[in-house]
């Protein structure tokens, strides 16, 4: 499923994880490893950009490519400093740029 889709649907939507585990190609009930550390479960999506970041009220950032699954330490320490948020946003756009490539040659 291409990036470009999920964001146009997916902008009405208040369901993230769903979001996050179709882009993915995870069931919802696949506990993936946190992208922050990958030493723990990711037991929550934490959005890159949210309200506190300059996000959308709407859950307009409610999209693959601002959903980042991590672990409730990584999550906390993602929301108390914004370089790490950077860093995870990094992190994330490489992942969507290795998946896209692997799936068209894009």
């Amino acid at each position: 499923m291409q990036l470009e889709h999920l964001m146009t649907t997916s902008k009405i939507s208040k369901n993230y994880r769903k979001i996050f585990f179709d882009y993915w190609g995870l069931s919802i009930v696949d506990i993936p490893q946190c992208w922050g550390c990958y030493q723990r479960p990711a037991v929550e999506i934490h959005h890159l950009k949210s309200k506190g970041f300059g996000g959308s009220k709407k859950n307009s950032y409610n999209v693959p490519n601002n959903l980042f699954p991590v672990c409730r330490p990584c999550h906390t320490l993602a929301h108390s400093n914004r370089q790490v948020n950077e860093e995870f946003k990094k992190e994330l756009q490489q992942k969507i740029d290795e998946k896209e490539f692997e799936e068209n040659g894009i």
